[in-house]
C-alpha cells in the first residue's frame, strides 16, 4: 500500500514537470513569435512604402508623357489647319502670301528611371529605419563616479574606467553610495521596470566583472560577493569566463575569446542575461527573486595584476 502510493506521488510530481517544462517552452515559443511578427510588420510596412514611392514616381511620369503626347497632337491639328489654309489660298492666288505657322515641340520628359533612386543600398536603409522599432533599443549608460572606488579613475565623459594603484586619493570626497574595499562603480541609471541592454568592451584585459547590482548593495567588504548580496555579475578571471554564483561561482564555457560583452535585463521577467556582443552568442542568464530595489549597472575592472591589466573598461556605443 506504501508502495503503490509512493510510486502514484512520484508519477504525479514527474507529471506536473513535464506539463510545466512543455509550458515554459510553449511560452517561449509563443514570445520569440511575438518579436519575429513585430519584425516582419515593420518589413512588410517599409516594403508598402517603398513600393508606393515606385508607384507615384511611375504616375508621375505617365501624367507627364500623356500631357505631352496630348499637347504634341493638337500642335499637330494646328500644323493640319496651316496646310489646309496654305492649300487653299494656293488654289485661289497665284502668289499667296507666306502664312507664318509656329510649330514648338514641348519639353522632354525624363523617363529614366534610376535604381539608386528606389533601391539603391535597400538593405543597409531599412536597416538603419529599423532603430526606430528596436526594444529595447541600446540603453545609453555612463559610470557614476560618485560611486567610485577612490583608486578608479573615470574619463571626463563617464564612458571609460581604470584602476590606478599610485593614485592621490586624498581629496576622494568620502560618501555612503562610494566603494571604499572592492574596485568597482556603478552606473548612473538605475532601473525598476522595462528591459534594458547596453555594451561594455573588455577585450584588452585580463580581469574585469560586470552586471547589475542592487541600489543597497554593500559598500564595503562582504562574506559572500555573488547574488545573495544583490549582485548578479560575470567575471574573467585566471583566463576563465565565471558566472558569480553563490557559494560558488560557476565556470562558463565559451568559444572564443570575449572582446565585448552585451548585458541584458529584463525587470518583469527578472532575469540579467549576458551575450558575447559581437557574435550576440547567449553566454548565461541568472533568474532574480523580486528585489523591490532598483537595479544599478555594476563594473568591476579590477587592479592591474603586476601590469598585464592596465587597459580601460570601456562602454561601446553601438551606431546604428
Amino acid at each position: 500500500m506504501y508502495q503503490n502510493h509512493t510510486k502514484d506521488t512520484n508519477n504525479n510530481c514527474n507529471k506536473r514537470l513535464l506539463c510545466d517544462h512543455k509550458n515554459s517552452f510553449d511560452a517561449l515559443e509563443r514570445e520569440i513569435r511575438a518579436e519575429f511578427q513585430n519584425l516582419h510588420r515593420f518589413l512588410d510596412e517599409e516594403e508598402y512604402k517603398d513600393l508606393e514611392r515606385l508607384r507615384r514616381e511611375r504616375q508621375k511620369q505617365l501624367k507627364q508623357l500623356k500631357e505631352r503626347e496630348k499637347k504634341i497632337a493638337e500642335q499637330g491639328k494646328d500644323l493640319e489647319r496651316a496646310i489646309a489654309v496654305l492649300n487653299s489660298k494656293l488654289a485661289e492666288e497665284d502668289s499667296p502670301k507666306l502664312l507664318k505657322v509656329r510649330f514648338v515641340l514641348p519639353a522632354e520628359v525624363d523617363t529614366e528611371v534610376r535604381s539608386g533612386q528606389f533601391v539603391g543600398p535597400i538593405q543597409y536603409r531599412i536597416w538603419k529605419h529599423m532603430k526606430s522599432c528596436l526594444y529595447p533599443n541600446i540603453t545609453s549608460v555612463t559610470f557614476d563616479p560618485e560611486t567610485a572606488h577612490p583608486n578608479l579613475s573615470v574619463s571626463e565623459s563617464c564612458s571609460s574606467l581604470w584602476f590606478e594603484e599610485a593614485k592621490d586619493t586624498k581629496n576622494c570626497q568620502a560618501n555612503p553610495r562610494r566603494f571604499h574595499y572592492y574596485y568597482c562603480v556603478l552606473g548612473h541609471q538605475g532601473f525598476t521596470t522595462g528591459r534594458h541592454y547596453w555594451e561594455v568592451e573588455v577585450g584588452n584585459k585580463t580581469a574585469w566583472r560586470l552586471g547589475v547590482a542592487q541600489e543597497d548593495v554593500p559598500r564595503g567588504e562582504m562574506a559572500a560577493t555573488g547574488t545573495s548580496c544583490g549582485l548578479w555579475t560575470l567575471a574573467l578571471k585566471s583566463g576563465s569566463i565565471l558566472a558569480c554564483t553563490d557559494p560558488m561561482p560557476t565556470k562558463v564555457k565559451v568559444s572564443v575569446s570575449l572582446v565585448r560583452i552585451g548585458v541584458f535585463v529584463d525587470c518583469e521577467k527578472e532575469e540579467v542575461s549576458f551575450y558575447n556582443a559581437v557574435t550576440m552568442a547567449p553566454i548565461y542568464t541568472f533568474s532574480m527573486e523580486t528585489t523591490g530595489v532598483p537595479l544599478f549597472p555594476f563594473y568591476n575592472p579590477c587592479d592591474t595584476d603586476d601590469g598585464k591589466n592596465t587597459a580601460e573598461l570601456k562602454i561601446f556605443k553601438p551606431s546604428l
